[in-house]
């Protein structure tokens, strides 16, 4: 045993050089809550500094021989462990057609984009892959299992078997060590697609943990909820030929940091480099499949970890081939870095996670034995291709909103279809982080979901609903298909429709229940409509004749609203945290100004209460 010295490390408030300029990472941070996630870190580096001087194992070894490593301690001072996901990727995902050469045209290749890696060690930042594009932020031994991983976001094709996903984009390394306190960090500095290859206290043979919501689970939510931009994309973990489901399948098998809402969870096939229909994509035989216990649909997706060449570590030649869902992750990874940078060209802006995730899902190639998602593929086939055509027809015969939804508000969209193609509408949220059950009992079903959002797709005589899994009583029909119906377990909601009648349909996004925080953000991605004659009608705070202008703000901030309707009002202004910054009383006026210069740069909400205190406008306002 040795001692364990933890690192503190000075990441509040920073601002590290992004790959991102300077507008584009002061976007981000402008709707980011720096000071939630800069909250998380501290609080994190403060138990390790704690207990900084307890003597640890750094390596302990199960009784099937998997290695765990030491990531950090618990609340109690208990040592925590990890261990990694094991060891034609580029053509399978369609990820060829749409880079530099493709025949998409699009030529993307990842320009722009910074990637957070986290791993256990760094990459060989000398290989001859490497353009001088990793910079390794903690001081950690050179490691195969990073080497290979960045090879697959980023490798520049010198062997052109091993071209990364993204090879103009760059790599900030870190150890998975401190990762609690660094991701927040990093994300609160701008960071857009963070890559996780580990899963954090894996259960092993204590089969009743596995589909549990624990503390881990929570702390991914809270992080991605402050960080709107921050796409967190991990591996499905590499369990299922382990024997630790007691039922022989692999059903059932994921744990931990695989089990957060807001994340994106990504199963392991074999190769599909000629894909015609559902049976070419065969899942690897070691992936590990869902559900979750209150059954929500994990993997999110799924792509190729079967025999993954890239770049290893013994020299600054060296390439190898390996298995596991450590491998598919970062395809999914690479491939959103070419999204974004196609969605940055048109838009002149990021994509927010949200939006990205919703793309991804809706845009796959059907995968399983039904139509619809399941437990062992998610929603599919990762298509890189299908997604980025929907980014390029935004606004011709596709829609792309982020959007507020406000507490018992109702967000409207009117769509024209012609009947020629399929209808598909998603929409997702990144979902407040959940309190884990405090008895964790197995297989209890109680929703983890916090905000209920709902999306319906309504004619005169039809409505169509989202998917969804549904459990019987013994919580073991894992293998039915999906239906649909109404969803109250997921964060996200897809409607396909195969066989639509031309015509004029009505999207509808509207919630269960108290928002948290009166409001909701959320992504509607919508294809397959026609725009000539689109009309949108969102109701908002118009609704009730309260204008709020104008948004963003650099010093006074106005209120305008009906004074015949609302004589008295109180307005309020809150921080992301929830703390008060201002209030102010109106007596049968019409107008109100509000200076809010003194306020710090960011994204707070504000608040307006009739005489009888009940709020009648909730809306989210950027002081600049």
């Amino acid at each position: 045993m040795k001692k364990n010295n933890i690192l503190v490390l000075a990441f509040f408030l920073s601002l590290e050089l992004f790959s991102q300029n300077e507008k584009d990472r002061e976007i981000i941070i402008s709707h980011t809550n720096v000071e939630k996630l800069n909250q998380i870190s501290k609080e994190f580096l403060e138990i390790q500094n704690q207990f900084k001087d307890k003597k640890v194992e750094q390596i302990i070894s199960t009784n099937k021989g998997v290695k765990n490593y030491f990531s950090h301690f618990d609340k109690s001072g208990s040592p925590v462990y990890y261990s990694l996901e094991n060891e034609s990727s580029a053509e399978s995902s369609k990820v060829d057609l749409i880079r530099t050469g493709g025949s998409s045209g699009l030529n993307l290749n990842g320009s722009g984009i910074e990637f957070g890696l986290w791993d256990l060690g760094s990459p060989r930042i000398t290989h001859q892959e490497f353009n001088n594009n990793i910079t390794v932020v903690d001081n950690t031994t050179i490691a195969s299992h990073a080497t290979h991983i960045a090879g697959i976001l980023i490798a520049s094709g010198v062997v052109s078997e091993s071209k990364g996903m993204a090879p103009s984009a760059t790599i900030k390394s870190y150890d998975t060590t401190n990762w609690i306190s660094e991701v927040p960090a990093w994300a609160a500095a701008g960071g857009l697609i963070s890559s996780h290859s580990y899963i954090i206290a894996n259960p092993g043979t204590n089969y009743e943990k596995y589909g549990i919501y624990n503390q881990y689970s929570q702390w991914w939510d809270d992080i991605s909820y402050n960080a709107p931009y921050l796409i967190m994309c991990t591996g499905a973990s590499n369990n299922g030929n382990k024997g630790y489901n007691p039922g022989g399948s692999r059903y059932d098998l994921l744990a931990s940091n695989k089990l957060g809402k807001n994340s994106i969870v990504v199963g392991a096939s074999s190769d599909v480099l000629n894909y015609t229909g559902p049976e070419s994509v065969e899942q690897a035989y070691f992936t590990s499949w869902g559900p979750t216990d209150d059954w929500r649909i994990k993997p999110d997706i799924t792509a190729v970890g079967v025999s993954s060449y890239s770049t290893r570590e013994a020299n600054d030649s060296n390439y190898s081939s390996g298995n596991g869902c450590s491998f598919a992750a970062p395809i999914v990874s690479g491939g959103l870095a070419l999204l974004q940078q196609h969605y940055y060209d048109s838009n002149s802006v990021y994509m927010k996670a949200t939006t990205a995730k919703a793309l991804i899902l809706s845009t796959t190639d059907e995968a399983g034995e039904y139509d619809g998602p399941d437990f062992s593929n998610g929603w599919g086939l990762f298509n890189a291709f299908k997604a980025a055509e929907v980014i390029t027809n935004n606004g011709a015969s596709a829609i792309i909103s982020e959007l507020t939804l406000n507490q018992d508000d109702t967000y409207s969209v009117k769509i024209n279809v012609d009947g020629t193609q399929p209808l598909s509408v998603a929409i997702c949220w990144n979902d407040p982080a959940a309190e884990p059950l405090k008895d964790e009992l197995y297989n209890d079903a109680t929703p983890m979901l916090i905000n209920d959002l709902d999306v319906r797709v309504v004619s005169d005589t039809e409505t169509y609903y989202p998917w969804m899994m549904q459990p019987n009583n013994d919580h073991n029909n894992y293998t039915d298909e999906a239906s649909k119906g109404d969803n109250y377990r997921d964060n996200v909601e897809i409607i396909n429709v195969k066989n639509i009648n031309a015509g004029q349909y009505t999207v509808n996004v509207s919630h269960k229940g108290t928002l948290k925080d009166g409001l909701q953000d959320f992504s509607l991605v919508i294809n397959g409509v026609k725009l000539e004659s689109l009309s949108i009608s969102e109701f908002d705070n118009e609704k009730e004749n309260i204008f709020i202008f104008p948004n963003p703000v650099n010093d006074v901030l106005k209120i305008k609203f009906d004074s015949s309707k609302f004589q008295d009002i109180k307005i309020s202004i809150y921080n992301v945290l929830g703390k008060k910054q201002i209030e102010a009383k109106s007596y049968n006026q019409n107008t109100m100004e509000l200076d809010v210069s003194s306020f710090s740069k960011g994204v707070y909400i504000l608040k307006i209460h009739d005489d009888k205190g009940n709020v009648v406008s909730s809306k989210k306002i950027l002081i600049n």
